[in-house]
Protein backbone atom coordinates (compact mmCIF):
# COMPACT_ATOMS: atom_id res chain seq x y z
CA UNK A 1 0.00 0.00 0.00
CA UNK A 2 1.47 3.43 -0.96
CA UNK A 3 2.09 6.02 1.40
CA UNK A 4 0.27 9.22 1.23
CA UNK A 5 1.93 11.96 0.58
CA UNK A 6 1.79 14.93 3.02
CA UNK A 7 -0.30 17.68 2.20
CA UNK A 8 2.57 20.42 1.35
CA UNK A 9 4.40 17.80 -0.92
CA UNK A 10 0.66 16.56 -2.39
CA UNK A 11 0.39 20.45 -3.87
CA UNK A 12 3.98 20.84 -4.65
CA UNK A 13 3.45 17.46 -6.96
CA UNK A 14 0.26 18.87 -8.82
CA UNK A 15 1.66 22.18 -9.32
CA UNK A 16 4.88 20.63 -11.00
CA UNK A 17 2.86 19.77 -14.01
CA UNK A 18 1.63 22.71 -15.12
CA UNK A 19 4.95 24.90 -13.91
CA UNK A 20 6.61 22.77 -15.98
CA UNK A 21 4.71 22.47 -18.72
CA UNK A 22 4.47 26.63 -18.50
CA UNK A 23 8.15 26.39 -18.49
CA UNK A 24 8.33 24.53 -21.87
CA UNK A 25 6.17 26.66 -23.72
CA UNK A 26 8.05 30.08 -22.44
CA UNK A 27 11.27 28.26 -23.83
CA UNK A 28 9.68 27.04 -26.74
CA UNK A 29 8.54 30.85 -27.18
CA UNK A 30 11.96 32.39 -26.53
CA UNK A 31 13.71 29.85 -28.80
CA UNK A 32 10.96 31.27 -31.38
CA UNK A 33 11.86 35.17 -30.89
CA UNK A 34 15.60 34.04 -31.28
CA UNK A 35 15.07 32.41 -34.50
CA UNK A 36 13.22 34.78 -35.99
CA UNK A 37 15.68 37.76 -34.33
CA UNK A 38 18.38 35.73 -35.85
CA UNK A 39 16.74 34.89 -39.23
CA UNK A 40 18.36 36.82 -42.45
CA UNK A 41 16.05 40.28 -42.99
CA UNK A 42 13.77 40.45 -45.50
CA UNK A 43 14.67 41.86 -48.85
CA UNK A 44 12.07 43.90 -50.59
CA UNK A 45 12.36 45.38 -53.59
CA UNK A 46 10.27 48.61 -54.25
CA UNK A 47 9.29 51.34 -56.58
CA UNK A 48 12.11 54.32 -55.49
CA UNK A 49 8.90 56.89 -54.79
CA UNK A 50 7.96 54.45 -51.92
CA UNK A 51 11.58 54.61 -50.64
CA UNK A 52 11.32 57.00 -47.99
CA UNK A 53 7.43 55.92 -45.82
CA UNK A 54 9.21 52.39 -46.30
CA UNK A 55 12.15 53.01 -44.39
CA UNK A 56 10.00 55.14 -41.45
CA UNK A 57 7.91 51.69 -41.07
CA UNK A 58 11.09 49.42 -41.54
CA UNK A 59 11.66 49.58 -37.49
CA UNK A 60 8.18 49.70 -36.32
CA UNK A 61 7.58 46.73 -38.44
CA UNK A 62 10.97 44.49 -37.16
CA UNK A 63 9.86 45.25 -33.41
CA UNK A 64 6.68 44.29 -34.02
CA UNK A 65 7.59 40.96 -35.71
CA UNK A 66 10.37 40.25 -33.48
CA UNK A 67 12.44 40.24 -36.35
CA UNK A 68 15.32 42.20 -38.05
CA UNK A 69 14.11 45.38 -39.76
CA UNK A 70 13.50 44.67 -43.85
CA UNK A 71 16.66 45.74 -46.52
CA UNK A 72 15.34 47.46 -49.54
CA UNK A 73 16.09 47.61 -53.07
CA UNK A 74 14.74 50.74 -54.89
CA UNK A 75 14.52 51.15 -57.86
CA UNK A 76 12.52 51.76 -61.20
CA UNK A 77 10.02 49.08 -61.16
CA UNK A 78 10.38 47.77 -64.47
CA UNK A 79 14.44 47.18 -63.70
CA UNK A 80 13.25 45.91 -60.56
CA UNK A 81 11.05 42.97 -62.57
CA UNK A 82 14.01 42.07 -64.36
CA UNK A 83 16.50 41.76 -61.55
CA UNK A 84 13.81 39.24 -60.54
CA UNK A 85 13.28 37.66 -63.19
CA UNK A 86 17.29 37.09 -63.81
CA UNK A 87 16.97 35.65 -60.36
CA UNK A 88 17.90 38.73 -58.01
CA UNK A 89 16.64 37.51 -54.35
CA UNK A 90 13.70 39.29 -52.89
CA UNK A 91 10.38 38.13 -50.77
CA UNK A 92 8.84 41.06 -51.38
CA UNK A 93 7.62 42.85 -54.62
CA UNK A 94 6.45 46.41 -54.29
CA UNK A 95 5.56 48.36 -57.74
CA UNK A 96 4.33 51.19 -59.02
CA UNK A 97 2.34 50.15 -61.83
CA UNK A 98 0.51 46.93 -63.01
CA UNK A 99 2.72 46.00 -65.93
CA UNK A 100 5.89 44.88 -63.56
CA UNK A 101 3.87 42.64 -61.84
CA UNK A 102 1.55 41.31 -64.29
CA UNK A 103 4.94 39.89 -66.21
CA UNK A 104 6.14 38.33 -62.98
CA UNK A 105 3.09 36.61 -62.53
CA UNK A 106 2.87 35.24 -66.04
CA UNK A 107 6.05 33.79 -65.26
CA UNK A 108 4.50 32.33 -62.12
CA UNK A 109 7.48 34.31 -59.93
CA UNK A 110 5.12 35.08 -57.46
CA UNK A 111 3.45 33.42 -54.49
CA UNK A 112 -0.02 32.27 -55.35
CA UNK A 113 -3.23 34.57 -53.41
CA UNK A 114 -0.48 36.97 -52.20
CA UNK A 115 -1.01 39.65 -54.90
CA UNK A 116 -2.92 42.93 -53.55
CA UNK A 117 -3.19 46.75 -54.68
CA UNK A 118 -1.63 48.78 -51.68
CA UNK A 119 -1.54 52.33 -53.01
CA UNK A 120 -2.71 55.05 -55.36
CA UNK A 121 -0.80 58.34 -56.32
CA UNK A 122 -1.24 61.23 -58.83
CA UNK A 123 0.75 62.42 -61.56
CA UNK A 124 1.61 66.22 -61.73
CA UNK A 125 3.77 68.30 -63.34
CA UNK A 126 6.40 69.93 -61.38
CA UNK A 127 9.17 73.11 -62.22
CA UNK A 128 11.85 73.94 -60.20
CA UNK A 129 11.21 75.88 -57.72
CA UNK A 130 13.65 78.51 -58.00
CA UNK A 131 12.15 79.24 -61.75
CA UNK A 132 10.27 82.31 -62.09
CA UNK A 133 6.28 81.84 -61.65
CA UNK A 134 5.31 82.00 -64.89
CA UNK A 135 1.37 80.14 -65.75
CA UNK A 136 2.42 76.89 -67.55
CA UNK A 137 -0.25 73.64 -67.92
CA UNK A 138 0.22 70.56 -69.74
CA UNK A 139 -0.80 72.09 -72.89
CA UNK A 140 1.65 74.75 -72.72
CA UNK A 141 4.36 71.80 -73.18
CA UNK A 142 4.23 72.84 -76.67
CA UNK A 143 4.82 76.52 -76.69
CA UNK A 144 8.76 78.03 -76.95
CA UNK A 145 8.79 78.30 -73.70
CA UNK A 146 9.64 74.96 -72.66
CA UNK A 147 13.33 73.18 -73.94
CA UNK A 148 13.24 70.28 -72.42
CA UNK A 149 10.80 67.77 -70.32
CA UNK A 150 11.93 64.85 -68.17
CA UNK A 151 10.18 62.09 -67.77
CA UNK A 152 10.61 57.85 -66.87
CA UNK A 153 12.21 55.96 -69.35
CA UNK A 154 10.78 52.37 -70.36
CA UNK A 155 11.26 50.68 -67.76
CA UNK A 156 9.51 53.57 -65.04
CA UNK A 157 5.90 53.58 -64.30
CA UNK A 158 5.18 56.99 -63.99
CA UNK A 159 7.17 57.16 -67.68
CA UNK A 160 3.83 55.01 -68.96
CA UNK A 161 1.69 57.39 -67.22
CA UNK A 162 3.07 60.70 -68.68
CA UNK A 163 3.00 59.38 -72.00
CA UNK A 164 -0.34 58.44 -71.76
CA UNK A 165 -0.82 61.98 -70.48
CA UNK A 166 0.88 63.33 -73.46
CA UNK A 167 -1.13 61.52 -75.87
CA UNK A 168 -4.29 62.28 -74.44
CA UNK A 169 -3.71 65.95 -74.85
CA UNK A 170 -2.71 65.39 -78.48
CA UNK A 171 0.70 66.14 -77.50
CA UNK A 172 2.71 63.44 -78.31
CA UNK A 173 4.68 64.44 -81.73
CA UNK A 174 5.12 68.76 -80.61
CA UNK A 175 7.11 67.70 -77.34
CA UNK A 176 8.82 64.76 -78.35
CA UNK A 177 12.13 66.64 -78.95
CA UNK A 178 12.13 67.84 -75.97
CA UNK A 179 11.85 64.76 -73.82
CA UNK A 180 14.65 63.53 -71.71
CA UNK A 181 14.07 59.81 -70.52
CA UNK A 182 15.51 58.91 -67.33
CA UNK A 183 15.68 56.17 -65.38
CA UNK A 184 13.29 56.35 -61.71
CA UNK A 185 11.37 59.01 -61.11
CA UNK A 186 13.37 59.83 -58.31
CA UNK A 187 15.93 61.20 -61.17
CA UNK A 188 12.99 62.85 -63.31
CA UNK A 189 12.37 64.97 -59.82
CA UNK A 190 16.17 65.80 -58.93
CA UNK A 191 16.98 67.36 -62.54
CA UNK A 192 14.13 69.05 -62.37
CA UNK A 193 15.34 70.47 -59.36
CA UNK A 194 18.53 71.12 -60.01
CA UNK A 195 17.35 73.13 -62.75
CA UNK A 196 18.33 70.88 -65.92
CA UNK A 197 15.38 70.57 -67.56
CA UNK A 198 12.54 73.16 -67.59
CA UNK A 199 9.55 70.82 -66.27
CA UNK A 200 8.95 66.71 -65.38
CA UNK A 201 6.07 64.53 -64.81
CA UNK A 202 6.60 62.94 -60.86
CA UNK A 203 3.99 61.53 -58.88
CA UNK A 204 2.60 64.02 -55.91
CA UNK A 205 4.23 61.81 -53.45
CA UNK A 206 7.86 63.20 -54.87
CA UNK A 207 6.53 66.81 -54.71
CA UNK A 208 5.52 66.36 -51.34
CA UNK A 209 8.74 64.43 -49.94
CA UNK A 210 11.36 66.31 -51.83
CA UNK A 211 12.36 69.68 -51.93
CA UNK A 212 13.25 72.37 -55.12
CA UNK A 213 10.23 70.98 -56.83
CA UNK A 214 6.70 73.33 -57.28
CA UNK A 215 3.33 71.47 -58.57
CA UNK A 216 2.21 73.58 -62.09
CA UNK A 217 -0.49 71.15 -63.28
CA UNK A 218 -2.14 67.69 -62.12
CA UNK A 219 -2.99 65.09 -64.74
CA UNK A 220 -7.01 64.55 -64.92
CA UNK A 221 -7.62 61.33 -63.93
CA UNK A 222 -9.34 60.25 -67.37
CA UNK A 223 -5.80 61.26 -68.97
CA UNK A 224 -4.04 57.94 -67.71
CA UNK A 225 -4.75 54.42 -66.47
CA UNK A 226 -5.08 54.62 -62.69
CA UNK A 227 -2.26 54.85 -60.43
CA UNK A 228 -2.20 51.60 -58.63
CA UNK A 229 1.03 50.30 -56.20
CA UNK A 230 0.56 46.72 -55.89
CA UNK A 231 2.71 44.48 -53.63
CA UNK A 232 3.18 40.48 -53.69
CA UNK A 233 5.24 38.14 -52.03
CA UNK A 234 7.77 36.70 -54.13
CA UNK A 235 7.46 32.28 -54.58
CA UNK A 236 11.07 32.21 -53.96
CA UNK A 237 10.78 33.87 -50.42
CA UNK A 238 12.99 32.39 -47.61
CA UNK A 239 10.36 33.47 -45.40
CA UNK A 240 7.02 33.45 -47.15
CA UNK A 241 4.75 34.50 -43.46
CA UNK A 242 6.81 37.01 -42.57
CA UNK A 243 6.82 38.50 -45.80
CA UNK A 244 2.73 38.24 -46.42
CA UNK A 245 2.84 40.01 -42.43
CA UNK A 246 4.88 42.74 -44.36
CA UNK A 247 2.51 43.20 -46.84
CA UNK A 248 -0.23 43.30 -44.11
CA UNK A 249 1.68 46.02 -41.99
CA UNK A 250 1.31 48.75 -45.36
CA UNK A 251 -2.77 48.88 -44.46
CA UNK A 252 -2.20 49.16 -40.79
CA UNK A 253 -3.19 52.86 -39.41
CA UNK A 254 -0.15 54.11 -38.66
CA UNK A 255 1.23 53.24 -42.01
CA UNK A 256 -1.72 54.43 -44.07
CA UNK A 257 -1.92 57.92 -42.04
CA UNK A 258 1.87 58.37 -43.26
CA UNK A 259 1.11 57.37 -46.54
CA UNK A 260 -1.49 59.83 -46.36
CA UNK A 261 1.41 62.43 -45.00
CA UNK A 262 3.77 61.83 -47.93
CA UNK A 263 1.49 62.62 -50.53
CA UNK A 264 0.40 59.08 -51.78
CA UNK A 265 -3.86 57.89 -52.26
CA UNK A 266 -5.04 55.44 -49.93
CA UNK A 267 -7.15 53.25 -51.22
CA UNK A 268 -11.00 52.21 -49.85
CA UNK A 269 -11.29 48.66 -48.02
CA UNK A 270 -7.39 48.38 -48.09
CA UNK A 271 -6.99 48.10 -44.25
CA UNK A 272 -5.45 44.72 -43.04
Amino acid sequence: MATPLPRRAAVAALLAGPLLVGALVAAAGGREDEARAAAPPLLVSAAASLSGPLQALAVPFARGQGAAPPQFNVGASGLLQQQIQQGAPADVFLSAGVRPMDSLERAGLLLAGSRRDVLGNRLVLVVPARAPRRPLDIAGLAGPGVRRIAIGDGTVPAGDYARQVLAHKGLTAAVAPKLVPLGSVRAVARAVADGNVDAGFVYRSDAVQLGGLRVVATAPLASHAPIRYSGAVLRGSRQPQLARAYLRSLGSPAARALFRREGFEILPGRAP
